[in-house]
Order: C-alpha cells, then sequence, then structure tokens
C-alpha cells in the first residue's frame, strides 16, 4: 500500500481533533455540581466515617462472626455444584490395575546386524532394558532371553503366550 499526501492530511486532522477534544473535557470544560454527579462518582464513606444511607455508625465489635465450617468431613451438598442441569455423572471408583502378566510377551522382533529390538508388553526394548521385574540379556532372531531377578535365563519365543510356550 502507498501512501498518500492525502492520508497523512486526513491522520493529523484525526490526531488534532482528538487531542482538542480531551483538552476541552479534562481541563477546559466545567465540573458539574456534587448533587448532579451520578451515584457512581459519590463517596463511599460520608462523613465522620459513616455510610450514606445506612444511619448511624456501627460498633463493629457488634457484628456476629461468621459461622464455624468443619472443614474435617465433606459437605452435606445433595448435588455436584459442577455439573449443569439434570446432567449426572458416574460415582468414581477406585481404578483396578490389571495384574502384571507373569511372563513378558514378545511380540515384533527387530534383528539386524546394526541393530537388535523387541517389542515386549506394548514397549520397544533392547539389550540391558527392564521388562518389570525381567532385564533383557539377549535378543535372538526368533526369541528373547531374559534375566529374571534370582539370576535365571528364560528364553520366550515370539507370540508365546501359554507357559508351555517358553523355554527355560
Amino acid at each position: 500500500m502507498t501512501l498518500r499526501r492525502t492520508h497523512l492530511t486526513l491522520a493529523l486532522a484525526a490526531l488534532a481533533a482528538a487531542v482538542f477534544y480531551n483538552v476541552w473535557h479534562f481541563m477546559l470544560r466545567p465540573a458539574a455540581p456534587a448533587a448532579t454527579r451520578p451515584a457512581v462518582d459519590q463517596p463511599l464513606v460520608g462523613r465522620a466515617g459513616t455510610i450514606p444511607g445506612a444511619g448511624a455508625a456501627r460498633d463493629p465489635l457488634t457484628i456476629p462472626a461468621p459461622p464455624v465450617i468443619d472443614l474435617a468431613s465433606a459437605p452435606a451438598w445433595r448435588r455436584d455444584p459442577f455439573l449443569f442441569g439434570d446432567e449426572t455423572r458416574a460415582v468414581a471408583r477406585p481404578a483396578v490395575q490389571a495384574p502384571a502378566p507373569a511372563r513378558p510377551a514378545v511380540r515384533t522382533i527387530l534383528y539386524s546386524a546394526a541393530r537388535r529390538l523387541a517389542i515386549v508388553n506394548g514397549r520397544i526394548v533392547g539389550v540391558g532394558d527392564a521388562v518389570g521385574a525381567y532385564t533383557v540379556a539377549e535378543i535372538e532372531k526368533g526369541a528373547v532371553v531374559f534375566t529374571t531377578p534370582s539370576g535365571e535365563r528364560l528364553r520366550v519365543p515370539v507370540h508365546a503366550t501359554a507357559p508351555e510356550d517358553v523355554a527355560r
């Protein structure tokens, strides 16, 4: 976009109008009497610390204390305040974790001269990685050899699911 002389002229005219209006509004305009000012501009506290329209001043020591709240027990609300209208929420139950498989399940093996990886229990592992209580000792073409915490070697072939499929 190219700027023309008319753009500059209009911008300067708008700036000058804004300056003139603000000078007149905040410096030159006569102030309105206090009786005609809106309630927003009225002070909150009147003479001698009284609140307008409240009558006499109230002693702070005569104001009752708020009720005691028991923070140790759950509130006795009938509905969940975070639900809208007729929404309902299922009662939250503790998550039950599935027991860890007795033996690792080998699903896939990537075997090459440069790299040996396996997918065990849904995770990609290499030699030396831990799978639960087992440690990957070796990855062969058709099986993965694990070391148990007691020091035994456990050979698990690919897709072995039943304990009889696992060779020791």
